[in-house]
């Protein structure tokens, strides 16, 4: 038996359109081929099994509540279970109630979970998990979200983020505490807007400061796709100017590849793709701005646009306001947190 249930936003989107729709999302049922099915959504994943323990009876739970920057996650499977996901451009924080979930179990850098303590998923790549029966807890960030968050304060432009797996204990303590005070209102689908942007970019900034990435984690390795090794390229690269070949260059391919594999895997270009790639950098960084301090024309050039014109029409066509209204709106998480000044450092009050 399989049963699913979606909550339904805790707002109305069609009455204010800049409001954070708020989900919460579970799963559940007695199949192990509903659980690999459920991992394969949501994860991407393939090549997954499970192995109940003979006669025993199975049962799998999958709960995730949040915005579109950042959910809470937990996964619970009564057998063991495994395979390679691939959650794209996401980072991944978890940890196991039980223990003994290994990640990349067959390579010669893979991280075996202690009980409750949170370690970073590998981001950029696939990667293998092998977990025993028990439950994970996972947050979900939103890669564009949790990289504009790294730089917010500074004059660098958002890049991948390279984390270590795991951190001394002493740095995780401060995030622990984080997590279970934050735990409740974000779970809460009626915690919205400016109140829920606040716990977003609390969380973020919990996070960083545990695991310090490194802010030049650059392109995943060598083994990723053509595909992958151009978005990865783009993402590292988006606010200088980028020609095609220059892309082509990054992916190791040929001019010609690269265009078909975009218009096979994508129906789009790299062209159309690093325009929308940099509008998303754009809005992130609006709505983190202070319009006291900042002007759309400068936030527009540091994500690599040249003609302000274009870029405002291209702006209003994908997201339905002008720049100008994200800039100054209500959603501006810096100002909502009552800290205009605010870095990733600062302790919230």
């Amino acid at each position: 038996m399989i049963t699913a249930t979606v909550d339904p936003p805790a707002e109305d989107r069609s009455t204010e359109q800049r409001r954070t729709s708020v989900r919460q999302v579970v799963h559940s049922g007695t199949e192990p081929g509903g659980a690999r099915t459920l991992h394969e959504d949501v994860y991407d994943g393939h090549d997954l099994w499970c192995r109940p323990d003979g006669d025993a009876p199975f049962s799998y739970r999958y709960r995730a509540t949040g915005d579109g920057r950042v959910s809470l996650r937990t996964s619970s499977v009564s057998a063991h279970h495994g395979g390679v996901l691939a959650p794209g451009r996401q980072y991944l924080l978890a940890w196991s109630v039980e223990g003994g979930v290994v990640l990349d179990p067959d390579r010669e850098d893979g991280v075996t979970l202690r009980p409750g303590v949170p370690v970073m998923c590998p981001a950029g790549r696939p990667f293998s998990v092998a977990a025993p029966p028990g439950t994970v807890h996972l947050v979900h960030f939103d890669a564009d979200f949790l990289e504009a968050v790294a730089v917010v304060g500074g004059a660098a432009v958002p890049v991948p983020l390279a984390f270590p797996a795991a951190v001394p204990s002493a740095r995780l303590a401060p995030l622990q505490r984080t997590l279970r005070e934050l735990a409740g209102a974000m779970l809460d689908v009626d915690v919205v807007d400016g109140e829920r942007a606040v716990l977003d970019l609390r969380l973020a900034e919990a996070v960083l400061e545990a695991f310090r990435p490194d802010p030049d984690g650059g392109v995943p390795d060598g083994s990723v796709a053509t595909l992958e090794r151009a978005k990865a390229y783009m993402y590292a690269h988006f606010a200088r100017p980028l020609s095609t070949a220059e892309i082509a260059a990054g992916a190791e391919s040929s001019v010609r590849t690269l265009q078909e594999t975009f218009q096979r895997h994508e129906a789009s270009t790299p062209t159309a793709f690093l325009r929308d790639l940099r509008l998303d950098k754009a809005r992130i960084a609006l709505q983190l701005a202070d319009a006291r301090e900042t002007s759309v024309g400068a936030v527009a050039s540091s994500c690599g646009f040249r003609h302000m014109g274009r870029f405002s029409g291209a702006y209003s066509t994908r997201y339905g306001e002008h720049p100008g209204e994200t800039l100054r709106g209500q959603r501006r998480m810096i100002a909502v947190a009552g800290t205009p000044g605010r870095t990733r450092g600062s302790q919230p009050g």
